[in-house]
């Protein structure tokens, strides 16, 4: 994004469906989900659940460009319902991996990059943490938050200023708390049995609320009530948990990555060490008022916090799990940087990829293919 390819999916789609179905099209591209959403279905629970999925993505219901997200999500869901690795999320890096392996490829664990070593105005090579050097002869790819690549992994050059300084003020989407329950049962979800049997669970009442969250974590302030996404993956996979046991984990949407106050005026602490536990007992008790008894099934529980998340993974920085806002001005060929979405950074052999790229946010592994049929020619 752009392309060639791209062109030519547009042309096609012309030819097929007409102008009018191409400005419908850049009219959803550009949407809130709240226009998009008003326009098209009646029931407010019909609303909510589709635009739930925007907060995943930094899309409150009245922020331009986030239409697209709720719809292909639920579109695909709906056809194709949704895809959880058996045994933990870790079966699908392992079979990346084994992928990997199977072609000859070399691996690397434990040992952090600490340079991109660069000759000659080209990336030639990566240093290891433990003084090894890999020489690379085509090119080196970081799948890694450009801020810690030309913050951290490459030296400054003034020969790149302008594109060093866009990525500074590459901003981060919201911050997230991950709140993990180990428990004696599912939850008695007050909606309905049925609830046990679905993976993911979305908390979150109506679009008023969610735009409430957002502007309050916008605002640094502790939101007096998140954006819930339950997962449930006991539920289609006992393997998770001892028999008879089940877990729980709760993404907590939308955050403040620093606090400067608390929105219902409960919370005194300003810093997210002192905080969570707090925060924590706030979201169990809505979940309270959504599945009463839930309290009394909860054996042990973990709080990560948007601080705790960075420190176990410096690419969420600030707690964000997106590797960057999804907004227009950071989205499609805008996204990391003007100019530099195709993959390219100043710095020839030097390539980026992931979350921060186009197609963006998630685990698809479409830049990483799309990178590599580029330089597989």
């Amino acid at each position: 994004m752009p392309s060639i390819a791209a062109a030519k999916v547009v042309w096609k789609a012309w030819r097929q469906r007409g102008t009018g179905w191409l400005f419908e099209t850049l009219r959803l591209l550009l949407a809130s989900p709240r226009d998009f959403l008003d326009a098209r279905f009646t029931h407010p629970k019909v609303k909510t659940m589709m635009a739930a999925w925007g907060m995943h993505l930094d899309f409150p219901p009245d922020v331009a460009g986030g239409a697209l997200f709720p719809y292909l999500e639920c579109m695909v869901n709906q056809t194709f319902g949704m895809v959880i690795g058996k045994g933990g999320a870790d079966t699908i890096v392992n079979a990346m991996t084994g992928a990997l392996k199977t072609r000859g490829a070399a691996l690397v664990l434990g040992v952090s990059v600490t340079r991109i070593d660069i000759s000659s105005g080209r990336a030639s090579g990566v240093t290891l943490a433990d003084g090894r050097h890999l020489e690379v002869r085509r090119a080196v790819i970081a799948n890694v938050h450009p801020k810690l690549v030309f913050g951290t992994l490459v030296a400054p050059d003034p020969a790149r200023k302008e594109f060093e300084r866009d990525v500074s003020a590459f901003r981060a989407g919201p911050g997230t708390m991950m709140i993990h329950l180990a428990l004696d049962a599912l939850p008695d979800w007050s909606a309905g049995a049925v609830l046990k049997g679905f993976a993911y669970v979305h908390v979150a009442p109506d679009l008023e609320m969610m735009s409430r969250a957002y502007s309050e974590a916008s605002a640094g302030l502790l939101p007096v009530e998140p954006a819930l996404v339950v997962g449930q993956p006991t539920a289609i996979d006992p393997s998770r948990a001892p028999e008879g046991k089940h877990i729980l984990w709760v993404q907590v949407r939308v955050l403040p990555a620093e606090i400067r106050g608390d929105a219902k005026g409960e919370i005194s602490a300003t810093n997210w060490d002192d905080a969570k536990e707090a925060y924590a007992e706030r979201v169990l008790d809505i979940l309270e008022a959504y599945a009463p008894g839930l309290r009394r099934l909860v054996l042990a529980r973990a709080v990560w916090s948007p601080v705790d998340l960075e420190c176990e993974n410096p690419n969420l920085i600030g707690g964000d799990n997106l590797s960057g806002s999804h907004h227009l001005d950071q989205n499609f060929f805008l996204r990391p940087v003007a100019g530099h979405s195709r993959y390219k950074t100043p710095v020839k052999g030097l390539y980026l990829c992931g979350a921060s790229t186009w197609p963006g946010a998630g685990t698809g592994a479409g830049s990483g293919f799309m990178l590599a049929k580029m330089l597989a020619g």
